[in-house]
């Protein structure tokens, strides 16, 4: 696996480690012959900006917030933590476009929000299903922390889904096995909601390679194929092995010095990345005299990317429950021989079958319905509605409808209702899967679109 953490001093080739992994080396001008287009590059930052009301702090919120807030424009992906009681000062000269929804100060929010150049969609929240200490031990039961979600569109079509997050603080055995849980709550969300996706991990973790209670490498970086850009491109490839903390204040940006602020990454179907540069800021973010503006190092790295063209991926529409679900692994490039659905009163499930292999999302339930496609029939187009399947229950999606390129419609279910959308293949593209949430029903849907040769 990439990330397996070397217990003897054994050199190991970054190229060799990436065969026995997920992930593969593919050259770049390779990478962009086959996407048909030139590699383009953004710029992340991390940054916990020490935002709990002044008298919970170890920074000077209320001077240092307001300084911070021009600084962030120089990026075009912010991810913030601890942005609690000063958030409007945080936010008070960001010329940024798009914001998470703020979620309250202290004990109410979370402390995360993500500030981006680029459109934001899908932002969800997720709760760390153990923390520990309320007052001592990092105090992380005072807040509910945890992961903040969101799909960011860089160019129309191709999406990254970025994971914000804050762990469990603190190094008793508590705090240990409260952290060593978040790692395995973020890699099953990102085995969950991002099957063939582009990622991004950012923030603080809490964790160290040299801390052997932390689990980090294994549970996330090995599990979910990613990438580490102080890793990369400061520690030669190699990651630290277990022993004392790194500290070189008089050399930060070096492989001896390491942060718990984190960058993690990986490649997806049609969005390939690569972290070209990484840097700890250790000079940026300070006031006039020279001092930090938070008790955090901000982290920052800046990602090439290219894309596949061939490939293009829609939003989703619908409710907020289910499980993610895409049909990118199954496709393999192909359109597919037959569309499936099953509905009643909401659509129940979908299906597509791609020679011998069948992609499918959803329950048991409705009424099944099959159309094989004729010699050069495609979907164009989809419809789809949503409702709530009770009163106090999440949107699901209600109606579907397909159209071919042949004039041919597929439908089912049987509320139609003012709350729909409809998602209309590019032009030279076919719709040729389907991604979203599901689980006994469709709760959400989208489209994946595949270039018609």
């Amino acid at each position: 696996m990439f990330f397996k953490r070397i217990k003897k001093a054994v050199a190991v080739t970054l190229s060799v480690l990436m065969v026995a992994g997920v992930l593969q080396t593919v050259p770049a001008a390779q990478k962009t012959a086959e996407a048909g287009t030139n590699d383009k590059t953004f710029k992340v930052l991390s940054l916990n900006v020490a935002g709990l009301p002044a008298i919970l702090s170890s920074s000077n919120p209320a001077q240092n917030t307001k300084q911070m807030s021009a600084l962030l424009n120089n990026y075009d992906i912010v991810s913030v933590q601890e942005d609690f009681a000063y958030h409007k000062d945080l936010v008070s000269q960001v010329t940024l476009p798009y914001q998470t929804k703020h979620s309250g100060t202290v004990p109410v929010g979370d402390g995360m929000n993500i500030i981006s150049r680029f459109p934001i969609y899908l932002e969800t929240r997720y709760k760390w299903e153990d923390s520990y200490g309320f007052i001592t031990n990092g105090a992380d039961q005072m807040t509910p922390k945890g992961i903040l979600f969101t799909s960011i569109e860089i160019e129309p079509g191709y999406f990254i889904d970025v994971y914000n997050l804050h762990t469990d603080a603190d190094c008793d055995e508590g705090s240990l096995a409260a952290r060593r849980s978040n790692m395995n709550q973020l890699a099953r969300l990102i085995q969950e909601r991002s099957v063939g996706h582009a990622v991004i991990v950012i923030g603080d973790t809490n964790s160290r390679y040299t801390r052997a209670e932390d689990n980090f490498e294994s549970a996330v970086l090995e599990t979910c194929g990613l990438r580490d850009p102080w890793v990369d491109l400061k520690c030669n490839g190699i990651a630290p092995a277990d022993g004392e903390a790194l500290f070189n204040y008089d050399n930060p940006n070096s492989s001896g010095h390491e942060v718990v602020d984190k960058i993690w990454y990986r490649s997806g179907k049609n969005v390939q990345l690569e972290a070209v540069f990484y840097a700890l800021l250790d000079k940026e973010f300070t006031d006039a005299e020279g001092k930090q503006l938070s008790d955090h190092y901000p982290i920052t790295a800046t990602f090439s990317y290219t894309l596949n063209e061939t490939v293009k991926t829609s939003d989703t529409y619908g409710g907020g429950g289910g499980t993610g679900f895409s049909f990118l692994e199954e496709m393999h490039g192909d359109l597919p021989d037959k569309v499936t659905i099953s509905t009643g009163t909401r659509l129940d499930s979908v299906s597509m079958t791609y020679g011998n292999t069948v992609a499918f999302a959803g329950g048991n339930g409705g009424t099944k319905q099959e159309y094989v496609f004729a010699d050069g029939e495609y979907i164009t187009s989809m419809t789809v509605s949503k409702a709530k399947k009770s009163l106090f229950g999440t949107y699901r999606i209600s109606y579907i409808r397909l159209e071919t390129n042949f004039g041919n419609v597929i439908e089912g279910g049987t509320y139609k209702s003012g709350d729909s959308m409809t998602f209309t293949a590019p032009q030279g593209y076919a719709i040729a899967g389907f991604q979203g949430h599901a689980e006994d029903e469709i709760d959400r849907l989208g489209c994946i679109y595949l270039l018609v040769k």
